[in-house]
């Protein structure tokens, strides 16, 4: 018996549900608590696309409401829409793997699984690295609507504020909390400070346990008192979470956010598989085929504050 066919062997599909089987079953080995994932919504607002490309606006202007004890009085116009909208231009993760014929035919089953196994650590690694780039990136080249950095002192929104979420001085108890008080303080593209509260810190992997003995620590970290941790008391669902992909960029840098934020990952397909049969391939072999359509976007600053860590 040669191959794997419809006619000889085992059905294509069976063969291909075998092959995303180990697919789902390395999925489940990469998940690692406290490292962040592109699938995250807390840290990446989740939205889906329809198309290759995304535009996107953000509506502001109105304000707080008006107070009037006279139902006359005029009101104000509470819509004002983003003079140019932004485009994300969606991106195609493909990978191609090829199985000789002879693998299947011989059952060496063992090299075809670390294979698929392997492949499946880089499309994870891939999406979530591509990710963790707009947040590495909002210092420098990561643009939002309105054309300054992701984070940035010259944010103007839809309403005609100045918006600053860029911060600096190493991760601490006590820079923590002017981070995190530039984000509760922030006014949205309304220019209303609706009171943003800090959902996430991300940080580097190297500045993880920093993040998590300042936040989660019952009393103070780092002190010879017995104060109670602000953080652990005011936050305790605060999730802190890091990612090896930001330590490419910078070792000092993190950030905070409120659920429902400006960085959205668009998702257009979600990854799937497909398998080609030897028999229409010259050199006889399989192609399991492993496809995704996403991208990952800074739309807006709101609900984000960043702090580059240094001094």
């Amino acid at each position: 018996m040669y191959g794997l066919n419809e006619s000889s062997g085992p059905n294509l599909i069976l063969v291909k549900t075998a092959l995303d089987g180990l697919i789902d079953g390395a999925k489940l080995i990469v998940a690692r608590t406290g490292k962040v994932e592109a699938t995250d919504p807390v840290v990446f607002t989740q939205d889906t696309a329809k198309n290759a490309a995304v535009v996107t606006s953000v509506i502001g202007g109105g304000g707080y409401f008006a107070k009037s004890t006279d139902d006359l009085t005029q009101r104000k116009n509470s819509f004002k829409a983003a003079a140019s909208p932004k485009t994300t231009l969606v991106a195609d993760f493909s990978n191609n793997l090829a199985i000789p014929r002879t693998f299947m035919a011989d059952q060496q089953q063992s090299a075809v699984a670390k294979s698929v196994q392997q492949d499946t650590k880089s499309w994870i690694a891939t999406r979530d690295r591509n990710a963790v780039q707009v947040y590495s990136l909002g210092f420098t080249t990561q643009l939002t609507i309105d054309g300054a950095t992701l984070f940035s002192n010259t944010h103007t929104n839809e309403n005609g504020d100045t918006v600053d979420n860029l911060e600096t001085g190493v991760l601490s108890d006590t820079n923590l909390n002017v981070v995190v008080n530039s984000l509760r303080t922030q006014v949205n593209q309304a220019g209303v400070k609706v009171g943003y509260e800090p959902d996430f810190l991300l940080t580097p992997s190297i500045l993880h346990q920093t993040g998590m003995a300042t936040t989660k620590s019952v009393l103070r970290a780092g002190t010879g008192n017995n104060d109670l941790n602000y953080w652990s008391e005011m936050y305790p669902g605060m999730k802190v979470l890091y990612s090896p992909f930001a330590d490419e960029t910078s070792t000092t840098a993190y950030f905070v956010g409120s659920m429902g934020h400006g960085v959205i990952r668009f998702e257009r397909e979600a990854f799937f598989t497909s398998l080609v049969n030897w028999e229409t391939q010259a050199n006889d072999t399989y192609i399991y085929k492993m496809r995704a359509r996403e991208e990952v976007d800074s739309i807006e600053y709101s609900g984000l504050v960043g702090s580059n860590g240094t001094v």
